[in-house]
């Protein structure tokens, strides 16, 4: 059976960040008809998949998804367990807040109904940017969550995000020392960008502030990659880090062009050569959870986008001879972006930094 990866967006936040560009609201009222939803997708779609595919992993993705309760977690879960065939221990993650999850018993209570591993949003250790950042919580929260995450769980993610504006390397380091004395297996670093309609956005348009000098984002760049892998960490895609047997093994399903089902408003999919996606907007996807509102072909385009933001790099054989091609002549015009073998092509560090010019002239 084919390998599938299940994504579950929740849309519901209480507070939105300033920099996120992704679906979510403020309003939690309609947090049950949205479970009733996700389950009757989840049995829609398991009609066409569950004798061909087999769920590897389960994500919750927001949004903040640890805003449901234990219950309405539990039986997502469960609808999931009694509609699909699943691997004998497959990694269930869950994206997690510090404001929400700084108490033992409500981290418990995960573990507890089958989630082995926590992403926690952490993003800094300094609390003037996190207050810009417009996170909810504090420093000193966010170590309260490590702290009693690290006594639950033995996987736990940690997301940073560096280049804040007013940002010094001093403080970044700070931060990455503080996320270092909990040893997490994994660790995402992104940099901060400017999404159009964000706050922060509006704020650089108005002269508010300035993003940080691109000399400054290279150098942070370098400095989490020397520290990461120093502590044993591979860089195995550009925004993220591991300990051995540790890479995410849902997001790798993504960049290694396997199936994936993703359920909920915004969410998208990628079943054999096809692609599928639920508008971003919670009452459509209320109103009929059961079909997608988007469709359209996987490309050669796709391939590279995912395949070259991995250290794995590309295979010869995943794309065709003229691309290849192509690629080994971009290679000889720029040779400090890329490794190459007879049979792969993989960026450098270097290459990551270029990697959006690298795509907009192969694509």
């Amino acid at each position: 059976m084919k390998a599938l990866s299940l994504y579950i967006h929740v849309p519901f936040c209480q507070h939105k960040c300033h920099y996120c560009d992704f679906y979510s609201i403020e309003d939690p009222k309609k947090m049950d008809d949205y479970v009733k939803a996700v389950k009757r997708s989840i049995i829609y779609h398991s009609r066409t998949l569950k004798t061909t595919h087999k769920i590897e992993t389960i994500y919750f993705g927001g949004g903040t998804p640890n805003l449901l309760s234990t219950q309405h977690l539990s039986s997502v879960l469960k609808a999931v367990k009694d509609n699909f065939m699943m691997r004998e221990d497959p990694e269930i993650t869950i994206e997690i807040n510090p404001e929400f999850s700084n108490k033992e018993g409500s981290l418990q209570d995960l573990k507890n109904i089958g989630f082995n591993r926590l992403s926690i949003g952490i993003q800094s250790l300094n609390d003037d940017e996190l207050q810009f950042l417009g996170r909810l919580h504090s420093a000193e929260t966010a170590i309260t969550c490590l702290r009693n995450a690290r006594n639950i769980f033995n996987n736990l993610s940690v997301d940073i995000i560096y280049a804040i504006p007013g940002q010094s390397a001093q403080s970044l380091q700070e931060t990455l020392n503080g996320i270092l004395q909990f040893d997490p297996e994994h660790i995402s670093a992104y940099n901060l960008t400017s999404e159009e309609g964000t706050p922060y956005a509006r704020m650089i348009d108005n002269a508010e502030v300035s993003k940080p000098d691109e000399d400054v984002e290279i150098d942070f760049f370098y400095n989490i990659h020397d520290q990461l892998t120093l502590h044993a960490y591979e860089h195995y895609e550009v925004s993220n880090y591991a300990k051995t047997g540790k890479k995410s093994q849902h997001n790798s399903s993504y960049w290694k062009d396997q199936d994936y089902l993703g359920i909920g408003p915004s969410a998208h999919s990628r079943i054999g050569g096809e692609r599928f996606a639920y508008r971003a907007d919670l009452q459509t996807f209320l109103d009929d959870p059961e079909h997608f509102y988007e469709k359209d072909s996987v490309t050669e385009a796709d391939t590279l986008i995912t395949r070259l933001r991995c250290s794995e790099g590309l295979n010869r054989d995943a794309v065709s001879p003229e691309t290849w091609q192509n690629l080994i002549k971009y290679d000889q015009k720029h040779p400090e972006w890329f490794t190459c073998s007879e049979n792969t092509i993989s960026c450098t560090l270097k290459g990551w930094l270029f990697l959006d010019t690298i795509l907009l002239d192969l694509i």
